[in-house]
């Protein structure tokens, strides 16, 4: 990966402790009950995969005073892109089982940040 492309790198990064710890945003471990083990990506896991990297994006140029700041972020993005943090949140524990939606995830983030 391009020194150019921190983002990527991050992306990549966050997928694979995902991926090798089971671990999910909130610290805990990925509940089985909430995400089926190898869902499949399909146009609203890319509509979200979109939301959250670009979320990744700008997250560096933001600042927050607590984490709370950070979950109301995430929870403005996810609704003007007509989604609810429970969906957000059944995807990102599914990345845990499911290649499809951490290949998707791969596609969205490749070309990196946008120069800003």
């Amino acid at each position: 990966m391009s020194a150019d492309r921190p983002a990527s790198r991050l992306a990549a990064v966050c997928v694979a402790v995902v991926l090798l710890s089971g671990a999910t945003a909130c610290g805990g471990q990925a509940d089985a009950g909430t995400a089926a083990a190898g869902t499949p990506a399909d146009d609203t896991t890319r509509r979200i995969a979109e939301v959250e990297f670009a979320r990744q994006c700008a997250i560096g140029s933001v600042s927050f005073a607590d984490e709370a700041g950070i979950t109301a972020h995430l929870d403005e993005r996810l609704a003007a892109a007509g989604f609810d943090h429970q969906e957000w949140k059944r995807w990102h524990d599914a990345l845990v089982g499911s290649p499809e939606l951490v290949e998707q995830f791969a596609e969205v983030s490749a070309a990196g940040c946008p120069a800003g």
